[in-house]
């Protein structure tokens, strides 16, 4: 079951939810508003290495700096 990130219209709160069926109403937990926008989030991959497995981000939108990311190195990302 997919987890969405959602952004409230009102009070402009992104937030995660897990959503079973596309037909459930999402609200903010924050001021309880059902006028929220499903956005776009980064997710994480797994690519087979020479030692196993390393972790990866991307970004869902584009010019974002976590487009090249790894596991031991996201400067642009943790700041």
């Amino acid at each position: 079951m997919p987890i969405y990130e959602y952004r409230c219209d009102s009070c402009d709160r992104i937030f995660e939810k897990l959503v079973f069926r596309k037909d459930i109403t999402v609200s903010c937990p924050e001021c309880g508003n059902t006028n929220v926008k499903r956005v776009l989030s980064v997710c994480g991959f797994k690519t087979g290495g020479e030692k196993g497995a390393a972790s990866s981000r991307m970004s869902g939108s584009s010019g974002s700096g976590c487009a090249g990311c790894t596991a031991t190195s996201c400067k642009s990302c943790t700041g």
